[in-house]
């Protein structure tokens, strides 16, 4: 009989979506704030996350309070449970918003994220103590080493003891689960993996860039989906619009050399609709899509595509991202490396 890790080894890419029933737990539940939206498994044990995750660099770019605010108020709402951030956006102002608005209300309604940049255990140790005591919690659901961008950055962050303190504050219980997180290129995060398996140790999830153009260009899609699900992590997608490369958008990363008109909109100059965008993503075997909302209304508008979600065939799949290949690459990607 076939093993569950040929199988996977043998899947083509766009058939990854058949897995997608794997990893889908029910439609939609309720709990004490109301409806929420579709879970999807988080992890090995059976954890479940809302499908979709609020971006915390998003929903605090504003650097206005007030709009931050009814960002989270509308997504509990609207029942999104999934919260992500980072200790280094806007340095702190985003993790900030969340302990005044988001978890004194609804700390033990949500699954909270965090990640660090840190390239030191001292960096990260000090770094998690400031993302606690600027959320206002003692713990969190899930830490992530945040944007590992190279194999000599893996390589260093392990031997200056970044993993090490991940793996104590599982055990202490600062956090959960913990993971990993990924801009560069798929091989970088092959190259942990492996380091991972060498020594008998396994992290919770992965968050990635996944999108319409991703696969025709050093591919996250293709080479790492496979290997995360053969290794059962939660797969936390993002950028599902390349952080705004795909629709015409300059992002505070964006290369400055980049002209505006080398930034394709490619719901205007391509037959890909914007609710693709995500129902593509939504259609592969993620365990949820970290979405960057900056308004009320772009929130409503990409839960709205998930409430109405129907799975994309195979080959309405393999449509779309021949239709976005033209855009790949260094213009709409610009966060990825060739290596």
């Amino acid at each position: 009989m076939e093993t569950r890790r040929n199988f996977i080894k043998k899947t083509a890419v766009f058939s990854l979506a058949g897995a997608l029933s794997h990893w889908v737990i029910n439609a939609f539940g309720e709990d004490g704030k109301g409806e929420i939206l579709p879970q999807r498994r988080l992890t090995r044990n059976g954890e479940k996350t809302t499908a979709f995750a609020l971006g915390g660099y998003h929903a605090a770019k504003s650097l206005n309070p007030l709009q931050a605010e009814k960002l989270i108020e509308r997504s509990i709402e609207l029942g999104v449970r999934f919260f992500d951030n980072a200790r280094g956006y806007h340095q702190g102002t985003a993790e900030e918003y969340y302990g005044k608005f988001l978890t004194p209300k609804y700390r033990d309604d949500i699954f909270l994220m965090t990640k660090t940049a840190g390239r030191s255990k001292e960096d990260v140790q000090k770094q998690l103590e400031e993302s606690l005591k600027a959320m206002k919690t003692d713990y969190l659901d899930l830490w992530t080493i945040h944007t590992i961008t190279s194999i000599e950055d893996v390589d260093n962050r392990i031997n200056n003891g970044v993993l090490d303190c991940f793996l104590e504050a599982k055990a202490k219980g600062k956090t959960r689960y913990i993971g990993f997180s990924c801009h560069t290129n798929p091989k970088v995060a092959l190259h942990f993996l492996d380091f991972l398996e060498k020594r008998g140790l396994e992290l919770d999830t992965c968050q990635c860039p996944v999108n319409v153009c991703d696969a025709s260009f050093e591919s996250f899609q293709k080479q790492l989906l496979p290997v995360l699900l053969e290794k059962e992590y939660g797969i936390i997608a993002m950028k599902s619009m390349a952080g705004g490369g795909m629709i015409g958008r300059r992002f505070d990363l964006t290369p400055r050399d980049f002209r505006d008109e080398d930034i394709k909109n490619i719901t205007m100059e391509s037959a890909v609709t914007m609710d693709q965008l995500h129902q593509y993503v939504y259609s592969l075997p993620v365990s949820s899509l970290c979405s960057g909302c900056e308004t009320v209304e772009e929130l409503e508008h990409n839960i709205g595509i998930l409430k109405a979600l129907q799975k994309l065939a195979d080959a309405e799949m393999q449509k779309i991202a021949e239709l976005a290949q033209p855009f790949a690459g260094r213009f709409a990607e610009h966060y990825k490396r060739i290596l």
